[in-house]
């Protein structure tokens, strides 16, 4: 009889050290997905990064022509003049030309700023409200955890597997 108890618990312990080595590899198993969540969502918000540096990085580009051109527009608007003796409508028309281009360029450098804001908005918008890190819930946490007392309410058939 104490040959027989012996061996239930050494086959109880070594069954028991089974069931926790188990628990122990799923929970390492869990953790590698969360890190594997979190580098998706890495890599989405670092797309998501991209796709708006594009848009802010040709709006600069935009800016800064239609500055230069700005400038060249201000430059014949003061120093521009047209020789005597010119005609009234030709003058007319010049004045008239100069002056939409002042404003076309002054609408679309104002513009090429505007644009860059809304997509740097955005962006903050997209990162913090649709991509967010995937932080698990006190709930999933405590799914993911294993209490060494709960191998002792198993279906006995499993104690000995």
């Amino acid at each position: 009889a104490a040959s027989g108890v012996a061996i239930g618990s050494w086959l109880w312990g070594y069954n028991r050290e089974n069931y926790k080595f188990d628990r122990e590899l799923r929970q390492k198993n869990e953790f590698k997905i969360l890190d594997f969540r979190n580098a998706q969502s890495q890599l989405w918000r670092e797309d998501i990064r991209d796709i708006i540096s594009l848009t802010e990085k040709k709006m600069d580009a935009y800016l800064i022509i239609s500055v230069l051109q700005l400038d060249a527009c201000l430059g014949l608007f003061t120093e521009g003049r047209l020789e005597p003796g010119t005609p009234p409508w030709l003058l007319q028309l010049y004045m008239m030309t100069l002056g939409a281009a002042f404003m076309f360029l002054l609408m679309s450098a104002w513009f090429a700023m505007h644009a860059s804001v809304v997509a740097q908005c955005s962006s903050v918008r997209l990162l913090t409200q649709f991509v967010r890190l995937p932080i698990p819930t006190w709930g999933e946490v405590e799914d993911m955890r294993t209490y060494a007392s709960s191998y002792e309410h198993l279906h006995p058939g499993h104690w000995l597997r």
